[in-house]
């Protein structure tokens, strides 16, 4: 069959959407419309590859979806789906032809059932409950199955309980009477009391071979169906007609509304309005039917029969453009992922861009540091901002000079002191001078260990002192003293006199200088390893950039190759199509209007699948 030529396309299509999903380490796949164009993807695949195809039922809270499921089952009359009003289907029910009797739930990761729920599991012999697995199977032989089953499923606001919050999905086996060959899938209603709800409803809805779109058709203006699709428009125009299906449920509410005001026909009336809304709102779409799946009217054996004629109408659609429907799949997968790989393309070129500016600030920020390590270096303080040993030794010299311009034994012996006292302050003044500088305090603390007092130079110095009743001013001399030993002073610190306050100084100096090293030292290494650190990072941050680069550019020749691919892929398919239809049509050259419908369908399919790859 031509419909099997797909098949090795989809596991195509499969590889490059996996191969774009373990390559993407920056996140667009998780972009908002990218993952949207991923699920979409997935779930065309899904579509193509089952060899059950599906149908997906739609519509407005209580318009009769259960209803519908409960209909076609072999049931013999046990509602085995619930249909009250008073609660809602809050999950996406998946059923299945099926000679046993059974649902499964599957809850939600790191989820679990309420306790009355657990307990009444495990106490029913209808129930096998893997609490490890997070599965419970349910066997619908009996009313304590079904019953369980309802509760489990529906969302009770009375006692606080929404599936929606424990139950990832449901699937459903069990004999059916209609559509045996399908999957069909009963969605919570569309204008829910949840938003989530009408969200996970839409998103899987483009897929599946049918739409069969419920609609509340009780009364004539069909106020409340229009309204919904109206509120839907966004989704039915992205629905190919073909795979679009209506059915205005409760016709026997609506049949009576409409007799009783004298309308003897009012399918025909409702369908030519239901057509003139259509066409005003540009919807396609390929059939439009009624149903009544439960009533309590007398007629009921008539509604019955035109529910059973829709039914039977909708099968036929499916068996001739279900190639056709299947085609429409492979072609909106395909498009779907060429799309998500051009909506790539912007993004790449942004990461692209933020990446080679985030290069370029890298090393920018490398050549900084490299330039910002020596003048830091530069900028440390030196021992001279803190104390000048030079001041030391003029203010020093000055007083010397002072003690050689005396003129008499009393001033010369109180310069003497004014000199003993300054060596004895000393130690005070470079102290004072330490403290307010801009260092640290453990570096203030580490620099004053290095100052010491001498008071042996002191006495030294006072020891120079002459008795004053012994005055002779002109030659300034007493027992061992001349007028020499004034006169040196005025060498200052280079006079023997003052030779033990001159080791003195230079012993202080080399303490403080030694120590100040130290510290400079330690600032140094400090620096050092601070850019060295800097440095270190900012190559480490440079070879992650450009390794990120490299892999971007890789990742952008993948989408190149993968969208080249796709697109090859999807002439290849036209040639075999064409290929086919050339194989098909040759021995029929002289059949004329013999065509079998069933070939022609097929044909037409084809031809309209190669309409859409045109687009």
């Amino acid at each position: 069959m031509l419909v099997d030529a797909i098949s090795p396309y989809a596991d195509q299509l499969t590889e490059t959407l996996k191969c774009i999903k373990g390559s993407d380490e920056w996140g667009l796949v998780e972009e908002k419309e990218n993952r949207r164009l991923v699920k979409l993807v997935e779930l065309f695949i899904e579509e193509i590859s089952s060899k059950r195809k599906s149908i997906y039922i739609a519509g407005k809270t209580s318009s009769g979806k259960s209803s519908f499921l409960n209909y076609i089952l072999d049931s013999h009359g046990q509602k085995v789906i619930p249909e009250t009003c008073k609660t809602e289907t809050r999950r996406i029910l998946r059923l299945q032809h099926s000679d046993e009797k059974k649902a499964s739930l599957k809850l939600c990761p790191k989820s679990t059932l309420p306790a009355s729920f657990k307990k009444e599991i495990q106490e029913s012999d209808a129930v096998r409950f893997d609490e490890k697995s997070g599965s419970v199977a349910i066997l619908l032989e009996t009313e304590v199955g079904i019953d369980l089953f309802h509760r489990l499923i529906q969302a009770n606001q009375e006692l606080d309980y929404d599936p929606i919050q424990h139950i990832d999905y449901i699937d459903l086996s069990y004999p059916v009477r209609y559509f045996k060959d399908y999957i069909i899938y009963d969605t919570p209603g569309l204008a829910s009391w949840k938003s989530e709800t009408d969200e996970e409803v839409t998103v899987r809805m483009f897929n599946h071979s049918l739409i069969l779109w419920m609609l509340i058709g009780n009364e004539p203006n069909l106020t409340e169906s229009l309204k919904v699709l109206d509120d839907n428009s966004h989704l039915t125009r992205e629905i190919e007609r073909e795979r679009l299906v209506f059915i205005s449920n409760f016709f026997d509410q609506l049949d009576k509304t409409c007799r009783d005001h004298g309308l003897e026909d009012p399918e025909t009336f409702i369908r030519e309005k239901f057509l003139n809304y259509a066409k005003e709102m540009e919807l396609g779409f390929s059939g439009f039917y009624f149903s009544v799946f439960k009533s309590q009217n007398n007629d009921y054996r008539r509604y019955k029969k035109l529910t059973e004629r829709s039914l039977l109408e909708i099968e036929k659609h499916l068996g001739e453009n279900g190639r056709k429907i299947h085609l429409l799949n492979f072609g909106n997968a395909s498009d779907k992922l060429i799309k998500m790989l051009e909506i790539f393309r912007p993004s790449l070129s942004r990461k692209k861009k933020e990446l080679r500016s985030a290069l370029d600030a890298v090393r920018r920020n490398l050549k900084v540091f490299e330039k910002r390590q020596p003048e830091r270096v530069a900028s440390l303080p030196v021992l001279e901002d803190i104390v000048s040993f030079e001041n030391l030794r003029e203010e020093i010299n000055r007083l010397c000079e002072k003690i050689a311009d005396n003129k008499s034994n009393d001033r010369y012996n109180l310069s003497l002191k004014d000199l003993a006292d300054y060596v004895s302050g000393l130690v005070d003044k470079l102290g004072s001078k330490i403290k307010k500088s801009a260092l640290k305090p453990e570096e203030i603390s580490f620099l004053l260990t290095s100052l010491f007092s001498n008071h042996e130079v002191r006495e030294k110095l006072l020891g120079l002192k002459v008795n004053p009743v012994w005055s002779n001013i002109k030659d300034f001399c007493h027992v061992g003293v001349k007028k020499e030993l004034k006169e040196s002073f005025a060498r200052g610190l280079d006079c023997s006199a003052t030779g033990p306050l001159k080791s003195y100084l230079e012993e202080l100096k080399h303490s403080v200088e030694k120590q100040f090293t130290e510290l400079k030292r330690g600032w140094e290494r400090d620096i050092t390893e601070e850019y060295e650190e800097k440095i270190k990072v900012g190559a480490a941050e440079l070879d992650q950039a450009e390794a990120e680069l490299k892999k971007l550019s890789s990742f952008e020749k993948e989408i190149l190759k993968s969208t080249s691919a796709l697109t090859q892929m999807d002439n290849q398919l036209r040639q075999d199509f064409l290929k086919a239809l050339r194989g098909w049509r040759e021995p029929r050259k002289n059949d004329g209007t013999d065509v079998k419908l069933e070939k022609f369908l097929e044909l037409w399919g084809i031809l309209k699948y190669l309409e859409y790859t045109n687009q």
